[in-house]
C-alpha cells in the first residue's frame, strides 16, 4: 500500500475526540504517531518487525503533515489579509467596519459548529444546510 492510503486509513481511526477539557486533543506526533501504530499492531495482527516499521512510518508521517498543515495555514492567513486589505480599500470606512464585524460573526458560527462537532462545510443540500442552498 502506498503511504498516502496508509495515512489515510489511520489518520481516520484517531479523528475522534479525546478526554481532554473542552474536546481539544492534546496534540503530541509523537503519541499520535505511537496511538496509530498500536491500533494497527491490533487491527492488523501484526509482527514486531511489521509493528516498528510501521510506527518509524507514522512518525515520519505524522510530523510531514503537521509541517503542512503549518504551512497551509500561513498561506491561507496570507490570503484572507491580502483580501481584507483589498477590501479595505473598496469600501468607506463604515461599510469596512460592517464587513470587519460579519467576518467575526461568520467565524465565531464556525468555531462553534467545530466544538460541536459538525466539522466545516455543513451549509450545501447534502448537510442540512439552509433550504435555499438546496437543489
Amino acid at each position: 500500500m502506498s503511504l498516502a492510503v496508509i495515512s489515510a486509513l489511520s489518520v481516520g481511526a484517531f479523528a475522534q475526540k479525546s478526554g481532554n477539557q473542552g474536546g481539544k486533543r492534546d496534540f503530541n506526533p509523537e503519541k499520535m504517531a505511537e496511538k496509530r501504530s498500536e491500533k494497527l499492531k491490533a487491527d492488523l495482527k501484526l509482527t514486531d518487525q511489521q509493528f516498528a516499521a510501521v510506527t518509524k512510518l507514522n512518525k515520519a508521517s505524522v510530523a510531514t503533515s503537521e509541517a503542512e498543515r503549518k504551512e497551509m495555514k500561513a498561506k491561507h492567513d496570507a490570503k484572507k489579509l491580502a483580501y481584507k486589505n483589498e477590501m479595505k480599500k473598496i469600501l468607506t470606512p463604515e461599510q469596512y467596519k460592517t464587513f470587519e464585524e460579519k467576518l467575526a460573526t461568520n467565524e465565531a458560527r464556525r468555531k462553534e459548529g467545530m466544538r460541536k462537532g459538525r466539522g466545516g462545510n455543513h451549509g450545501g443540500p447534502h448537510h442540512g444546510g439552509r433550504p435555499e442552498n438546496k437543489g
